[in-house]
């Protein structure tokens, strides 16, 4: 019975000091938390664009008027498929009118350059001309041959950008030059058109034709966040017409330089989709989350609970229920979790917010407004 009664009133003294803690820690103006094993895994999210990896801008070799098109959005065209006709304008079919005049010029001066040089060859025979002579018609006869040989082959370059050049040039022939789907038709018929070879990077542009098969998302990556980027992290990728479904891509290329972007620095970072199960399509906003560095079975604490000390990262750890400033070293981070790397042990018990501020919050009711 003494034992009895000596370790009654002990057990009533550990449950007093217990419950005494407890009412301490809910009377602390400051929220408590400890430092804990678990898993970071960084993530970025971005918003890009999807763009196929591939497209062609189809422009006309020559200005005119839009007779026939052949092809609108969303048809499949195979390379060398006709798309457009166009009409030339006057100026381009009278260049065309002389391309055809300067060869027949250039076919007679020929001929009769070799009849000329032919003769010549009679003559020195019966020493009717001298040699320097019969040398000078042979030069005159090699020039017709090169004046020929270059009238045609700038008919040849025409004819292959599809101007059909005939007597009287008709039309030209836009064919497809590669095979894909045609995305965009910027023309309809009748209209009027510039060549895209007027002026460096001009033109009207008829269709534009892209390979679907392989698409791309260019992401803006904020500056801060690029470096928990790199090639070869794996991707999410939503869309909000299809909220339900994910695709998923790869990072491949980030980007050496930044560009500015409404006053902030951002990184191109092109992320090729890989399984779009026909969820991704040209022109969409893509939200694209991008898994970085992770680790596994970590001390971490939470990020709210780290503060900069004269440039350092620090913590308040409660020692005795007194919070007392110590100073961390952290790794990898999260979003809500900082990788402990020296400084505090798991277990340790610690303030989510700056005891100071909060102490003076709880005691001027008046600032929590």
């Amino acid at each position: 019975m003494r034992r009895i009664a000596a370790v009654v009133p002990a057990a009533l003294l550990v449950l007093a000091c217990s419950s005494a803690d407890a009412d301490n820690a809910n009377d602390r103006p400051y929220k408590v938390g400890a430092v804990e094993r678990g898993d970071i895994q960084v993530l970025v999210e971005e918003t890009g664009i999807v763009e196929p990896e591939r497209q062609i801008v189809v422009k006309s070799p020559i200005s005119g008027v839009v007779q026939r098109l052949y092809a609108r959005e969303g048809d499949r065209v195979r390379a060398g498929q006709p798309l457009s006709r166009i009409v030339p304008d006057i100026a381009q079919a009278n260049a065309f009118a002389r391309i055809r005049a300067d060869i027949a010029g250039a076919e007679i001066a020929h001929a009769n350059a070799r009849r000329e040089y032919e003769r010549g060859e009679e003559l020195l025979k019966s020493q009717g001309i001298t040699q320097s002579e019969l040398d000078l018609r042979r030069v005159t006869w090699e020039r017709a041959q090169n004046d020929l040989r270059v009238a045609r082959e700038l008919l040849r370059l025409v004819e292959q950008s599809g101007v059909t050049a005939g007597d009287s040039v008709q039309w030209a022939v836009i064919p497809a030059p590669s095979a894909g789907v045609v995305i965009a038709r910027g023309v309809e018929e009748g209209e009027t058109v510039v060549g895209g070879t007027s002026a460096y990077g001009g033109g009207t542009e008829l269709f534009t034709i892209a390979d679907l098969s392989s698409l791309r998302v260019k992401a803006a990556v904020n500056e801060v966040d690029i470096g928990k980027v790199a090639v070869g992290d794996t991707v999410g990728l939503t869309v909000d017409a299809f909220p339900g479904d994910t695709a998923r891509g790869i990072v491949r290329l980030v980007p050496p330089a930044a560009r500015l972007q409404d006053r902030v620095r951002v990184f191109d970072v092109e992320i090729a989709v890989r399984d779009d199960a026909g969820v991704l399509r040209p022109g969409m906003t893509a939200n694209a989350q991008i898994r970085g560095p992770a680790r596994r079975a970590v001390a971490r604490l939470p990020i709210e609970a780290v503060f900069l000390f004269e440039g350092r990262p620090v913590v308040y750890k409660i020692v005795n229920g007194v919070p007392a400033r110590t100073p961390v070293t952290l790794g990898l981070g999260d979003l809500s979790w900082v990788e402990l790397l020296g400084g505090l042990a798991p277990g340790d018990s610690i303030t989510l917010e700056d005891p100071e501020i909060a102490t003076a919050r709880a005691a001027n009711p008046a600032r929590r407004r």
